[in-house]
């Protein structure tokens, strides 16, 4: 299991050496610092998390340095946190598609500008502008300011598909909130289907928070069996996830175990399936929920328990199965079977000539043998009429 989280994760590696909580973000050409408020929530942290009313402005505060002898232009990013399927939260730009559930999306409630100009060997600071909005709510806004070197934030992409990001850039989390209130959280299974993470068979399964508030220390334990086929049994386990706020994303359960030896897994097999699914959030000495981890016991406030079934067309067993390379190809004997049918019609044809050509001349035989007792039969005549 450790090997496929390992797997997993290499899917989302990158070069970049910022990251949401980094408070002093340094390289040999510029660095980044936030200047954190009075309205901090704690002021120990080295991103932003602030308490602000309803309808609220209020200007936050970055300080940029160029540390070279020339002018620099840094791209500034604004995004909403997204999970991504390692079950990580991830504050700079991505892919992923928003949540149908956010609806306050960070990036419309901070103004700043998109490119700052550095001069040689200067030190400034870049307001952004927030506002919160004006309906009150519980729980948080969630997202990152991204930091990055104009011209190198390139995305390159290996031979085996895994995305590297060939730049420095650094992202600092920002949290929004109106309140100290505390909000329960909430999750909910969305679908159960078959897909492939880098070209590898998986199954996903596609977890949502629709709540404002994190889901933190998730303990994720999935098994998938086969109903059509009881011999089919899939299993997962981790227990170091965590979900951002109205956000989804697709959990991967792999379909094989593949051999170190051969590199060769399973093909995924078509059929009824059966998701048995239990997640525990926030570990809490007096939670009421126990689960084990690592072979220890581990108590949680938060427990939800899903069973669904599920099925697996012909169809897609098939697309999935041939586009995984390091699945075992069953062997296609058609070419064979089609080369025997052809022989079998060969050697059909040439014994119905055989026996047609067998009848024929035993019909001549009989002819032959008919003619000779009428000639018998008419020189005897003859030599009677003679005497």
């Amino acid at each position: 299991m450790k090997k496929l989280q390992l797997f997993l994760s290499a899917i989302f590696l990158t070069l970049s050496f910022g990251l949401a909580q980094t408070g002093y973000a340094r390289t040999d050409d510029y660095t980044v610092k936030p200047i954190i408020p009075e309205n901090q929530s704690n002021k120990d942290l080295g991103y932003f998390d602030i308490l602000l009313g309803a309808d609220k402005e209020q200007t936050l505060q970055v300080e940029l340095s160029n540390n070279t002898e020339q002018e620099i232009k840094i791209d500034v990013t604004l995004s909403s946190a997204v999970t991504n399927m390692t079950g990580l939260v991830v504050y700079e730009p991505t892919e992923i598609v928003a949540d149908s559930s956010l609806k306050y999306n960070l990036k419309d409630y901070v103004n700043t500008p998109k490119v700052v100009t550095l001069p040689p060997l200067t030190r400034q600071k870049l307001d952004l502008k927030v506002k919160m909005p004006n309906e009150a709510f519980d729980g948080q806004i969630a997202g990152g300011i991204t930091f990055s070197k104009e011209g190198q934030n390139d995305r390159e992409e290996d031979s085996e598909g895994i995305t590297v990001k060939n730049t420095y850039s650094y992202t600092i989390a920002l949290l929004m909130r109106q309140n100290d209130n505390e909000v329960s959280p909430d999750l909910k299974l969305k679908t159960v289907s078959p897909s492939q993470i880098n070209g590898r068979n998986v199954i996903n399964v596609n977890l949502q928070n629709p709540t404002m508030t994190y889901i933190n220390t998730m303990n994720v334990k999935a098994t998938i069996s086969g109903i059509s086929n009881t011999d089919i049994k899939y299993t997962y386990s981790n227990s170091m996830m965590q979900m951002a706020p109205n956000t989804s994303f697709d959990l991967p359960i792999p379909t094989s175990n593949q051999s170190a030896a051969t590199r060769v897994s399973e093909p995924l097999k078509p059929g009824k399936y059966r998701l048995q699914l239990v997640v525990n959030a926030r570990t809490d000495d007096q939670g009421k929920y126990e689960a084990q981890v690592d072979n220890k016991t581990a108590r949680y406030k938060y427990q939800w328990t899903f069973d669904q079934e599920f099925t697996i067309s012909d169809n897609q067993a098939q697309k999935l199965n041939d586009s995984d390379p390091t699945v075992k190809k069953e062997k296609d004997w058609t070419w064979l079977l089609f080369v025997i049918g052809i022989l079998l019609l060969v050697l059909f044809f040439i014994i119905l000539l055989w026996k047609r050509r067998k009848k024929s001349q035993k019909e001549e035989e009989e002819k032959q043998a008919l003619r000779e007792k009428i000639e018998a039969q008419e020189k005897i005549i003859d030599d009677l009429n003679k005497k």
